[in-house]
């Protein structure tokens, strides 16, 4: 593996923890759940990017099936609880949200159950596990149920704040929301093609990895954006949308 993309992988995870701890963080001083759910899927996926890296760092393929699986494991959690964290920002009293979280939840648990039931403990071999295709498909619904909310969020705010009802800051941070569940999506759609690739000529994508790096790095940003956005930020924001305010009322 192309050591670029090797160090962009351990860097994400580190950046993924250390984004996970400070949302967990601010969930115990403001006492908001929000932030301590999705601080906790952050930090899942924090683990799980440790584990896919040892055994790639170490070169050592017997530690590939004893660390892989608790990574998948790992991975899996973070996304429900992802999922529930969607759930609870923006459908926190429709029945329907909490049963698709549920469902999830279900499809992931058959996925590593079937995978462990046809002997593929790393959840690695799309071609001759079909429960591979279960954990792929259910990490789609809450990728696409951000975007969704994040996009249709933002169209709703932004008529509120070019009337002065709604801040500018609130109706961005929809626009991110969307804009996040685009990168995720694109990074899964990347991933499952390349585990294909390495199922079927036996080797990794450096340039794949790479793409994969810039990926996460981009995630984060917006994840830090939405939850910690820095003053220059949000001042180019709220003139934006002043000087947007003042030409509409000539």
């Amino acid at each position: 593996m192309d050591e670029s993309a090797l160090f962009g992988g351990v860097f994400a995870g580190l950046v993924y923890f250390a984004v996970g701890v400070r949302l967990i963080h601010l969930s115990w001083r403001s006492l908001r759940s929000p932030e301590l759910i999705l601080g906790l899927s952050l930090l899942m996926w924090s683990v799980s990017y440790a584990w896919w890296q040892v055994p790639i760092i170490a070169a050592d393929r017997p530690l590939a099936q004893p660390l892989f699986f608790p990574a998948r494991v790992f991975d899996h959690a973070g996304m429900v609880c992802f999922a529930y964290f969607v759930r609870v920002v923006f459908r926190k009293r429709e029945r329907w949200a909490g049963m698709l979280v549920l469902a999830i939840a279900i499809a992931f648990a058959w996925s590593i159950a079937g995978s462990i039931a046809v002997g593929d403990w790393e959840v690695m071999r799309p071609l001759e596990n079909p429960w591979w295709w279960v954990g792929w498909m259910a990490t789609f619904v809450p990728l696409i149920w951000i975007t969704l909310e994040g996009f249709s969020g933002y169209s709703d705010l932004r008529r509120r704040a070019r009337l002065g009802l709604c801040d500018p800051i609130d109706c961005h941070r929809m626009l991110l929301w969307g804009a996040l569940g685009v990168v995720w999506t694109v990074y899964t759609w990347s991933f499952a093609y390349q585990t294909l690739d390495v199922e079927t000529n036996r080797q990794w994508s450096a340039a794949l990895e790479r793409a994969f790096s810039a990926l996460d790095a981009a995630g984060v940003a917006i994840v830090w954006l939405i939850f910690f956005p820095p003053r220059f930020y949000r001042a180019w924001i709220r003139g934006g949308e002043r000087s947007a305010r003042t030409r509409e009322a000539r």
